[in-house]
């Protein structure tokens, strides 16, 4: 297995590669998901490749973060510079780079990142077509799971094994973003989950209360290794120098089968450690209290401060020297690559100290600051040679130099992609004059007859995702359709965004046994299990597919997508730039509350549970500010978080109108029958021209009109 390290400088680089790294992962100055980390200028990057291929090192470079219009050339530009750099791999969020990335840079090595939330086994079959050859899996999965999906794929599985968790599943987070404009899927995170929450009704034992614990699995490596994992990533890219060392060092001897202390692991920052979901899905996860501030540095420093040289390189030599001619070097290392040097001098008759065995050794073996150790040596050297002390210094450093530029030859070698100009994605639709049309989504039968009665033109029907009884969620569905059918109007099956391998073959069953009109599917896994029932089914993509720019909603389009939901981070005047671009539908959550979070873990379970979830849910999430986030939770055990302040677009349908969308989308699954119909009622009246007016509470416009970071 590939021990995975992390880079946010130059030293914490050197401290993953003399400490034992397989691989390190890094990022530049722009399109990475740590954007608060040092990070590496182009030249700086350049110099990390050279430094880690010498030494035998892969290099990976994020790029993952989601991606407007007006930035995916410059990134296709990057990856193609990354390519002739020499990197052996991206990681890669944004579905739309990875498809032109694919097309544009074909021989760049793509892989998948962990903001896909790629959780089902069923969510990588799509990637695998698409020609990712590897993906880093989402943490909240155990050890069965990770099984699972590998007996399907092909695909390399990457999973974290020590470092900092995400309460909400990667990708799927905008508290930030929600809060303060700072987006998560932007690399620009301000870490909501550390701060300090209260929840009325509930006696924890601390504020921290959606802050996790640090993973740490160096004692399940041989776990991991069975269940087919090609990769084990530590977290860290924000970490200190030092604190990457120790955690490689200790993980490296634990790969190795060398004795190893797990408490080194404490010695550098950690918020206390925790196993996640790997075994268990009651972990012991949250830490309640902050972390101990202390300095906690010292045991790696010299592997990144001293020009030492801790890895080295294998490599035998053969010495050969004849009176009158240059000394001959050859040099095998341990990959095959092979060098071949004279000496510039020739060797003539010794007078005084002649060229033995151990002179040869003393001089051409003095390689403490080279990654190179020469293990084996044979000296073919006449008797009674001499070369001055100064031309056999000389050489080595030949020697040396131009190894590593055989090391470097093969990456050397790659030339820069000729770029296609990138073709229309279609034809121009410049802003469509439409009427954008009225989706709701409801979870009951009389949500459906509300929304039906008060003029929406879609149904989403996501049936009791909030409630464990009855055991078919989706038990109101076929006379939902049926109701849908008397009004003329399509209902779909709304599936949720986290659908786990559990689920899957659950929700097929339900599929089979129920009508509708198509599915708003909310990840790649559900999509593929609706496709191979009904290949036919229209299909909408909910907001979770973090569709950024126009080349993700004509890669969905293309995938079968008969309708795509935009990111709920993009200004209004951004989605229209979209729409003017498809011919695919695009469609946008225009009213109601807004989900910011969505998490594995259920404060309930550090309650002893008790389905408290089904008598005392919602709960609210209280800030220090006097903000509260309601929270719900869904039959299969995970933690809803909504936004402070609902979403309203009523005031601003003219310029949603004007921006070319198609579905205008209600959110009304935990709402009253009389509140879906009295919004709907007044967006109808709203797109018919009539002012109208909301009940007096505070709402938000979310980024329709600022944007994100």
């Amino acid at each position: 297995m590939e021990l995975l390290a992390p880079a946010g400088s130059f030293d914490a680089l050197r401290a993953a590669v003399e400490n034992g790294a397989d691989a390190v992962y890094l990022g530049g100055k722009a399109y990475s998901a740590r954007a608060s980390a040092t990070n590496f200028s182009h030249e700086e990057l350049q110099s990390a490749v050279d430094y880690c291929h010498i030494r035998g090192v892969r290099v990976y470079v994020t790029v993952n973060t989601l991606l407007r219009n007006d930035e995916l050339t410059g990134a296709i530009k990057y990856l193609a510079r990354l390519y002739q750099w020499g990197v052996d791999g991206v990681i890669v969020q944004d579905l739309g780079l990875a498809r032109r990335a694919r097309l544009e840079v074909p021989h760049l090595e793509i892989h998948g990142s962990t903001q896909m939330t790629l959780h089902n086994y069923h969510d990588l079959q799509p990637l695998e077509r698409l020609g990712l050859t590897r993906v880093v899996l989402a943490r909240e999965l155990d050890l069965k799971a990770i099984r699972e999906i590998k007996e399907k794929t092909n695909l390399e599985l990457e999973v974290f094994v020590h470092g900092a968790l995400c309460i909400c599943y990667s990708g799927q987070c905008l508290m930030s973003s929600l809060i303060g404009g700072r987006s998560g899927n932007r690399g620009q995170c301000a870490q909501p989950c550390r701060q300090t929450y209260t929840i009325p009704g509930l006696d924890l034992p601390g504020e921290y209360v959606i802050s996790p614990k640090d993973l740490n699995l160096i004692n399940h490596i041989d776990s991991l290794r069975e269940a087919g994992v090609a990769s084990l990533k530590i977290e860290g890219r924000l970490k200190s120098p030092d604190y990457v060392g120790v955690v490689v060092r200790t993980y490296r001897a634990a790969l190795d089968g060398r004795e190893y202390k797990e408490t080194d692991l404490s010695t550098v920052f950690n918020r206390g450690f925790t196993t996640a979901y790997l075994y268990a899905s009651k972990p012991e996860l949250i830490t309640y209290t902050p972390p101990v501030k202390e300095e906690r540095t010292g045991t790696a420093v010299e592997s990144y401060t001293s020009d030492r040289a801790f890895r080295k390189v294998s490599a035998s030599l053969w010495v050969k020297g004849r009176l009158g001619e240059p000394l001959e070097l050859n040099l095998l290392d341990q990959d095959g690559v092979h060098v071949e040097i004279s000496s510039e001098i020739a060797a003539s008759a010794a007078r005084n100290q002649a060229l033995t065995t151990e002179v040869l050794q003393e001089k051409l073996l003095r390689l403490g600051n080279d990654p190179l150790a020469v293990t084996h040596l044979k000296v073919d050297v006449e008797p009674n040679l001499y070369l001055p002390v100064s031309e056999l210094n000389n050489t080595r450093r030949k020697l040396v130099e131009a190894w590593k530029q055989a090391r470097l030859a093969p990456y050397k070698r790659r030339t820069l992609p000729k770029l296609r100009p990138q073709q229309a994605i279609s034809e121009t639709n410049k802003l469509r004059d439409i009427s954008p049309q009225i989706a709701v989504a409801v979870s009951d039968l009389a949500g459906v007859k509300a929304a039906l009665e008060a003029g929406a033109q879609l149904v989403y029907f996501s049936g009791q995702v909030y409630k464990r009884t009855p055991p078919d969620w989706l038990g109101e569905l076929t006379a939902a359709w049926e109701l849908g059918q008397n009004f003329g109007v399509p209902v779909f099956a709304h599936l949720e965004r986290i659908t786990e391998n559990l689920v899957l073959g659950e929700l097929e069953r339900l599929l089979r046994k129920h009508r509708y009109d198509g599915v708003l599917v909310g990840n790649l896994g559900s999509w593929e299990v609706v496709r191979g029932l009904a290949p036919e089914c229209p299909i909408h993509t909910d907001w979770s597919f973090n569709v950024f720019n126009s080349t993700t909603a004509d890669f969905l389009e293309k995938q079968g997508a008969t309708c795509v939901t935009a990111s709920l981070e993009l200004r209004l005047s951004q989605i229209g730039e979209i729409c003017a671009e498809v011919t695919v539908p695009v469609s946008i959550v225009a009213h109601g509350p807004l989900e910011s979070m969505v998490t594995k873990h259920c404060v309930f379970r550090d309650q002893g549970c008790r389905f408290q979830c089904q008598t005392q849910a919602p709960l609210e999430l209280q800030d220090k500010k006097g903000y509260s986030f309601p929270v719900y939770f869904d039959r299969w055990c995970h933690m809803h978080i909504f936004n402070s302040r609902e979403l309203s677009l009523l005031d601003h349908v003219e310029q949603v109108r004007q921006s070319g969308i198609s579905y205008l989308r209600i959110e009304g699954r935990t709402k009253s029958p009389q509140w879906i119909h009295e919004t709907v009622t007044l967006y109808c009246l709203a797109l018919q021209g009539d002012r109208v007016e909301l009940p007096n509470q505070e709402f938000t416009k979310g980024h329709y009109f600022r944007g994100v970071l």
